[in-house]
């Protein structure tokens, strides 16, 4: 498992750091003090897991974790930050965050958080409670979805254009483009990227794959 710590203060990485290994053991973790760093790390080698306080200098949170959604649609986003507004929380989430712990939460929380995002889920830990909060939203949404439009959403997350999707599902081109803006009301986003975030995130790729060993 590859890590990385993005974080203005040096002690309270250090802090992450020394927490991260008691909870997944011997993995690699970079840290980033600046945003060029955060940048050169990824660029270099991507991480699995992001661990951002979206109070990091030289950062917009909304625009930079919709650039890293877009840019790295399977690397999880911890966000751990003083934030303590949860419609701001609310969204990052919405930006493509995997997940929110609160630097005044309990350390246990932090522990907790590392593991859910790790599991897929997207845990959100308080300063008012220090509990998790599961938003769960996305996930119903996925589920909900009718059969034909988690297939098109499938193929979105594989890459494929609007003329490869056709001729795999043997629909016509206005059939998948009518699917296509019925996800994106669906599902909230503007565009395909979005969407591909947004059914990786919510294991669209699994659900369909065990639908189809069935």
């Amino acid at each position: 498992m590859k890590i990385i710590i993005a974080d203005d203060h040096p002690i309270f990485r250090s802090g992450l750091q020394a927490t991260i290994s008691d909870v997944f053991g011997d993995v690699n973790i970079r840290q980033a003090g600046q945003m060029d760093g955060l940048r050169k790390h990824l660029k270099t080698d991507p991480a699995d897991l992001l661990l951002l306080d979206i109070f990091f200098p030289g950062l917009e949170p909304e625009e930079m974790i919709k650039e890293l959604r877009h840019a790295y649609p399977l690397m999880a986003i911890l966000v751990v930050s003083m934030l303590i507004d949860t419609a701001a929380v609310e969204r990052l989430l919405r930006a493509g965050a995997n997940g929110f712990v609160s630097k005044t939460a309990p350390p246990k929380s932090l522990q907790n958080g590392l593991n859910e995002v790790m599991d897929g889920g997207r845990p959100v830990y308080l300063p008012q409670t220090g509990h998790a909060q599961a938003a769960t939203s996305g996930d119903s949404v996925v589920k909900d979805l009718p059969k034909r439009q988690k297939e098109v959403l499938h193929l979105i997350c594989l890459g494929l254009s609007n003329k490869e999707i056709a001729r795999e599902l043997h629909l016509s081109a206005s059939t998948v483009r009518a699917h296509i803006s019925a996800l994106f009301r669906k599902l909230d986003v503007a565009n395909r990227a979005a969407a591909a975030s947004y059914g990786a995130r919510y294991g669209v790729l699994g659900a369909v794959h065990k639908a189809e060993d069935r």
